[in-house]
């Protein structure tokens, strides 16, 4: 039996750098010429490496989206602020410890939340996986909204407090603000912490 511990060999290492690689010039390609419009062997070209690689790594630009989602998705710090705020009985803070949730995830990957919702307009095989992530999203604010009933201002039920949520949290807010805008993600923090308590708290 192998040891669960041991070390990965220089082979493993450059293979995840090159998957790596393949992510990012993706990404890159993805975010300026579309989804569609991008092909492996472009993709191929602006990671450096063959475009048999591509396939043999990851099979197809689904394959390449998936796992650019999926970094998007696992983002530990994220994770952990969203549960923190789970937990906080206090309202104001509850809805900082989000915001703070949301700043995060959406600094790291707004642009594959648009990349990927270009791509289910385009890619049948990528749509059901679009309408998958969004009913997350959709669950994870309508708990948190849950969890605030009882501290929401008078006329604001869970229903309400949820679609807030939703609106102010889009990702196209947050590249709307800190692009065009010119917003610091720090900025993007308070704005959503304070526009959060104004509607929802009494």
């Amino acid at each position: 039996m192998g040891d669960v511990n041991a070390r990965p060999t220089l082979r493993d290492e450059r293979a995840q750098v090159t998957r790596r690689r393949i992510a990012e010039a993706a990404r890159g390609l993805f975010r300026s010429r579309g989804y569609g419009a991008s092909t492996l062997q472009a993709i191929a070209e602006e990671a450096g490496v063959a475009v048999q690689t591509v396939y043999a790594v990851y099979g197809s630009k689904a394959g390449i989206l998936h796992e650019l989602r999926d970094t998007v998705l696992r983002q530990p710090a994220a994770e952990a602020l969203y549960e923190d705020a789970m937990r906080e009985s206090n309202g104001a803070r509850k809805l900082e410890l989000f915001a703070s949730s949301i700043r995060r995830r959406w600094e790291f990957g707004h642009d594959v939340v648009a990349i990927h919702r270009d791509a289910g307009g385009t890619d049948p095989s990528v749509r059901d996986e679009v309408k998958e992530v969004l009913g997350m999203r959709r669950r994870g604010i309508a708990r948190l909204a849950q969890s605030m009933e009882g501290q929401l201002a008078p006329g604001t039920d869970v229903i309400h407090a949820t679609a807030v949520i939703d609106a102010l949290t889009l990702p196209e807010v947050y590249a709307e603000l800190t692009g065009f805008g010119g917003w610091s993600a720090d900025d993007f923090e308070v704005w959503l912490a304070g526009c959060l308590k104004t509607q929802l708290l009494s």
